[in-house]
């Protein structure tokens, strides 16, 4: 039988894991810092539990240097739970924000505030993917399926690289062709988000840096594309600036720990909006 050192793995997920952290694992299975207990048995309200998520966070920002705006979660769902969950939050993000600008100008009139919103769903909210290979087709897949009740037309696929490719992924479009909704400088009125798969790893595909067309715009908040990237198979690979993203999200068993239905998230406080259970609430 071959030894852990004798044999090379190459598995896209779930990654291998260096033996003295397998080691260390196994050891608080069973009895985690001499507590008795296993790591599986404590009480995920304990001040252990607790100190285990806040050791996570504090090393995370540390290895990417995450801006103290953002916030890291822990959820359950795995990477394709977020596929709706980036939509149903991005688009509630996105409608406040038009509530806002809407209350400003029409002042406490909640009835015409409403009537607004519900007219700029329809006519403007859009948003934007990158279609680069399987895992970025179905998320887009899954937004339209989601917002299907509100009608069609409101996911707008910038790029699918099968269209230049013979009908297959591998390739990366040039970003001059991509058709992203048009900013404000440029017409438009922006899409809710952008969203892309970094590593595409069914398909063999990552993009090589930032997309330099989704850069912050110099003129103001107001015009800036929120980019949300799926970076579940390199996440930890390489250095990444994480205050250009509105939302990272990852699975890490792909590349940073055994298989769970773990997500994690870095989430911008460009984001996070108190949002009025009013609107909601509101068929739209």
């Amino acid at each position: 039988m071959p030894t852990r050192e004798e044999v090379a793995y190459f598995g896209a997920g779930p990654a291998p894991m260096p033996t003295p952290v397998l080691a260390a694992g196994a050891e608080a299975f069973l009895n985690y810092e001499s507590s008795g207990l296993s790591l599986a048995e404590i009480s995920h309200r304990s001040a252990t539990a607790t100190k285990i998520l806040a050791d996570t966070r504090a090393a995370l920002a540390s290895l990417l240097d995450i801006p103290e705006n953002y916030e890291i979660l822990f959820m359950h769902g795995g990477g394709s739970g977020e596929f709706s969950a980036v939509v149903f939050n991005m688009v509630a993000v996105w409608a406040e924000k038009r509530r806002r600008q809407a209350e400003n100008e029409l002042g406490g009139d909640e009835e015409k505030i409403l009537e607004r919103v519900k007219r700029e769903v329809k006519e403007d909210l859009r948003l934007d993917y990158l279609v680069t290979g399987s895992w970025s087709l179905k998320a887009s897949q899954e937004a339209a399926q989601l917002l299907e009740p509100l009608g069609k037309g409101f996911v707008n696929v910038a790029v699918d690289t099968r269209q230049s490719n013979g009908g297959k992924f591998g390739t990366i479009t040039d970003e001059e062709t991509w058709k992203l909704t048009p900013s404000s400088r440029e017409g438009g009125k922006r899409s809710a988000f952008v969203y892309y798969c970094d590593n595409e790893t069914v398909d063999g595909v990552e993009f090589p840096g930032f997309p330099k067309s989704l850069e912050s715009s110099t003129e103001g908040k107001d015009d800036e594309r929120l980019v949300v990237a799926d970076m579940s198979s390199n996440f930890l690979s390489r250095r990444v600036d994480v205050s250009k993203f509105a939302v990272i999200f990852v699975c890490p068993s792909h590349i940073v720990k055994p298989v769970d239905v773990l997500a994690c998230s870095l989430i911008s406080c460009r984001v996070v909006h108190k949002r009025t259970s009013a609107l909601l609430m509101s068929p739209l």
